[in-house]
């Protein structure tokens, strides 16, 4: 890209200066034609006079005309001349006749000539040191002006005698108005605060002649005052030490002064806040370790992270299910287990295990529980993978032998160093397991005696009903009997006779059927359920026999299915009498493999279906037809009417039961039943 080029010609500093320089020059060689005139008119007058008096002494108005605008070489080049001509002039007149008169006025001609010059050479230094020093000084302003701190100068009392133009750049006052006031006038423009402090700082740095600095406010032209940090030291003399005077400068640090003091202001409120906090956290520590000590619950702190290595070790070499590899190699188990460090325990932990000392659970390597069922590892695993907080129940061992039982639950707490650590709380609830088991068996046996007087009764009421008809259709069946053995047989009268023996029976029948009836409908309840809630209350009343029976419960349930109508006590016995029979055909398997699953679904739009599955024994395929027949069982203590009943009781609220094997091994009984509200209701 090409720059345009001004046509007119340009005047630069080699061009200017022969514009001054002939002016300079001229005058120059005035004075030096002038005094070439006047030295040629004094040798001439010198020479050819026969004055007797020293006209040589002229010459030194000729070295002081020459001089004028000359150099200190012009001077002496104008003396040596004029010297020169007073020699000349001398011998020329008296060579033939000297005296000492003729020769002592050359002398003074001589001396006149060189104390002239000498003069001149001396007034031309002062000149020019002068000049030097009005330069330097003008320089020193101009660096002082320029400067963007206030730059002033103090008497050794104090008196402020100078101040630089950045001061009335600042105040906005004149440098008159900051030193009137016997040069007081500048403290006016400080903050009415700081006017006394910084006179004493000022008052004490004097006395002690010592450096002085100071951080005051000084208002500014906008009427807003901006911080100063005020510096001073003191000139002293070589000779003497005493102070000469004070130079000290004046840097403008508002914005570094607010800064620190907004520093100054968080650094208090977080100070504040940080033993706000850290009171906050003595407190929440006393709290802690207060309810962790006096809990009634046993507590363990413990550092599973050795142990969550080792089986993250196992997720990173190809282990899918780690619950599954470990339940499998009970060896790397333990050795898991083995890892668990107990950091911390409670007086409470202390009776459940009956040590004597806290330490001796600390010292403890492992987690106390002797529990490694499937359930039991699963546990452990999604807590150790997906830092889940779970519940379970175990089994302890305390240090005297003694089993505990214990409900336990497990949650992550804060430690260093990327550590895992867990807090673990137990409850021992051997007694009330003891309790309970006395209840259920308590109950059991109410049940049997009910069951066994019911029964009784009911024997009885059918044994009475089922009287009279029975004795008459023996009755009418010998009549017939012998009316056929007459010769020839009354064939009619038989007839009748087995006529009615038809029609006891049919009474008899009719006797067992409304019997039947009574025992399934009887006085119901009948209300919208949710069959999940009655699944779930009814596998709560069975706890005791699925742990007895070593049954792992799987429980399905769908989202969002709609309610059915039915008798609550009624379908509860149902599920009850599926679930024992499914936990009683799983005792022949092994015990890891007791396997319940109950899975709670829809059936279409407007029905909802229970599936009871197990992996037992199966069904044999040619007792499958007769399940739901009464009085069919394959058990030895069976009597054959529990699945009749309950396929009965089903039905009677619109639904239906059915049964089937499953591929693999085991049984899989399923009911449905209409919605509430649906047509089949």
């Amino acid at each position: 890209m090409q720059r345009a080029v001004d046509p007119r010609p340009r005047e630069t500093a080699a061009d200017a200066a022969p514009a001054a320089a002939p002016r300079r020059v001229d005058g120059r060689l005035f004075w030096m034609a002038t005094a070439g005139i006047l030295g040629g008119a004094v040798f001439v007058a010198d020479t050819l006079s026969g004055f007797e008096s020293a006209i040589a002494v002229l010459y030194a108005l000729v070295v002081v005309i020459g001089a004028q605008g000359q150099g200190r070489s012009v001077i002496l080049g104008v003396s040596a001349v004029c010297s020169v001509l007073v020699v000349i002039s001398f011998s020329a007149t008296h060579l033939g006749d000297v005296d000492t008169g003729n020769i002592g006025r050359m002398v003074v001609s001589l001396v006149a000539i060189a104390l002239t010059a000498a003069l001149l050479s001396s007034r031309l230094t002062v000149q020019k040191t002068r000049l030097a020093l009005q330069e330097s000084e003008a320089n020193l302003r101009a660096v002082a002006d320029s400067v963007p701190q206030i730059l002033w100068q103090a008497l050794p009392y104090g008196r402020i005698t100078y101040l630089s133009h950045r001061w009335t750049e600042m105040t906005g006052a004149s440098v008159e108005e900051g030193l009137s006031k016997d040069g007081r006038g500048w403290l006016d423009w400080f903050h009415p605060e700081d006017r006394g402090p910084l006179l004493d700082d000022w008052g004490a740095a004097i006395a002690g002649e010592a450096a002085f600095e100071s951080y005051r406010r000084l208002k500014v032209q906008d009427g807003s005052y901006r911080w100063l940090q005020i510096s001073a030291r003191p000139i002293r003399s070589e000779e003497s030490g005493h102070v000469l005077r004070w130079y000290g400068v004046s840097t403008d640090i508002d914005a570094e002064m607010r800064a620190q003091l907004t520093i100054r202001d968080l650094n208090q409120t977080l100070e504040q806040r940080v033993a706000e906090r850290t009171a906050e956290l003595a407190r929440s520590e006393r709290r802690y370790r207060s309810a962790f000590e006096q809990s009634h619950v046993a507590l363990f702190e413990m550092d599973i992270s050795d142990a969550r290595d080792r089986i993250f070790g196992l997720k990173d070499s190809g282990v899918e299910s780690a619950a599954a590899y470990l339940f499998e190699h009970q060896d790397i188990l333990e050795e898991c287990l083995h890892s668990v460090r107990v950091l911390d325990a409670n007086d409470a932990a202390v009776r459940l295990l009956g040590a004597e000392r806290r330490e001796e659970l600390i010292a403890h390597e492992g987690t106390f529980m002797r529990d490694r069922s499937r359930e039991t590892v699963d546990l452990y695993c999604a807590l150790v993978e997906h830092n889940q907080r779970v519940e379970g129940a175990s089994e302890v061992m305390a240090s005297n032998g003694k089993i505990v039982k214990v409900l336990f639950g497990t949650s992550r707490i804060d430690a260093p160093d990327d550590r895992f650590h867990i807090l673990v709380g137990m409850i021992d609830v051997t007694e009330r397991e003891r309790a309970q088991e006395l209840l259920l068996a308590a109950q059991e046996e109410l049940a049997r005696a009910n069951r066994a007087a019911t029964l009784g009764a009911l024997s009885a009421s059918i044994a009475h009903e089922l009287n009279q008809p029975i004795g008459a259709v023996m009755m009418d069946a010998q009549t017939a009997a012998r009316w056929l053995e007459r010769d020839p047989p009354d064939l009619e009268s038989a007839r009748r006779a087995l006529s009615r023996v038809a029609g006891n029976a049919e009474r008899a029948s009719g006797i067992l059927r409304r019997t039947r009836e009574q025992l399934i409908k009887g006085r119901r309840v009948v209300g919208a359920l949710d069959v999940a809630d009655v699944v779930s209350s009814s596998l709560s009343l069975l706890e005791r026999e699925i742990r007895v029976g070593r049954t792992r419960v799987h429980l399905r349930v769908a989202d969002g299915l709609p309610p059915i109508e039915a008798d609550r006590i009624e379908l509860q016995q149902v599920m009850v009498n599926l679930v024992v029979n499914a936990v009683q055909a799983m005792r022949q398997s092994p015990a890891g493999q007791r396997i319940l699953d109950i899975t709670v679904d829809a059936d279409g739009e407007d029905k909802v279906r229970v599936r009871v599955s197990d992996t037992g024994t199966g069904i044999d395929q040619e007792h499958i037809d007769r399940l739901f027949e009464p009085f069919f069982t394959t058990k030895p203590e069976g009597m054959g009417m529990g699945l009749q009943i309950c396929r009965a009781t089903i039905q009677s609220f619109g639904g239906d039961m059915s049964a089937r094997n499953n591929e693999g091994k085991g049984a899989t009984f399923e009911f449905v039943l209409p919605a509430a509200g649906g047509e089949d209701a």
